[in-house]
């Protein structure tokens, strides 16, 4: 079972979030924090597989706690959890290590997908945020002409699954949605990701927005 960790500074909030987790996904003894001092201690004292984080703490950024620890060997997962939900703040945790992104207001059953893919090694951002994510002017994506002609040039299913990938699914989701196999879909991602020059699924999210690609409805 998943060692979890949240880390928020409003005890009715992580009550409920530790009881919501506890039965959705079988965690046991959910640790909490309600600031970044206490969660390091938490985090010395005990190895955790991941840890939910907000970004207004007390006594730090909750995104220095990410930062500090989200690419050392052996660090947890690090998945934002928090009220503020524009684009700077997505951009940033994504930047520093986070694994994960979502608004407080998230659906529990699209929070616990989220935390499953992470726990798996994916990269998990809300619809909503990681449509606003892509929402860029005509002007930015005029200046990447060349960004712009690479995207263009994917074929009819690349493009498909660019469009999937740019929604938040997970290879395994685009799979079961298209009825092809998880490697064949794990390849196309691959595929996709050469012709566009990207070194990760979050990498090609952010060319996908400096192309000024909008995703479709």
């Amino acid at each position: 079972m998943p060692r979890l960790m949240i880390v928020d500074d409003h005890p009715l909030f992580r009550e409920g979030v530790v009881r919501a987790l506890s039965e959705a996904m079988g965690a046991e003894d959910v640790a909490e924090a309600g600031s970044v001092k206490e969660a390091l201690a938490k985090l010395e004292a005990c190895a955790f597989d991941l840890v939910l984080v907000d970004i207004g703490l007390p006594d730090r950024d909750g995104l220095e706690l990410v930062e500090s620890l989200a690419r050392k060997q052996g660090s947890p997962y690090f998945f934002v959890l928090s009220m503020s939900a524009d684009r700077s703040s997505v951009r940033k945790a994504l930047q520093v290590g986070a694994s994960g992104y979502a608004s407080k207001s998230i659906p529990l059953a699209s929070l616990v997908l989220g935390l499953r893919l992470v726990l798996e090694g994916e990269i998990f951002v809300e619809a909503e945020l990681l449509r606003d994510l892509l929402t860029v002017s005509l002007r930015e994506s005029e200046q990447h002409p060349e960004l712009l002609l690479r995207f263009e040039a994917l074929t009819t299913r690349e493009r498909e699954i660019l469009d999937a990938l740019l929604r938040g699914s997970s290879p395994k989701e685009i799979a079961a949605q298209m009825g092809i196999s998880h490697r064949t879909a794990e390849n196309y991602q691959s595929s996709i990701c050469l012709k566009i020059g990207a070194k990760s699924p979050v990498d090609l999210v952010k060319l996908a927005q400096r192309a000024g690609l909008m995703i479709s409805p």
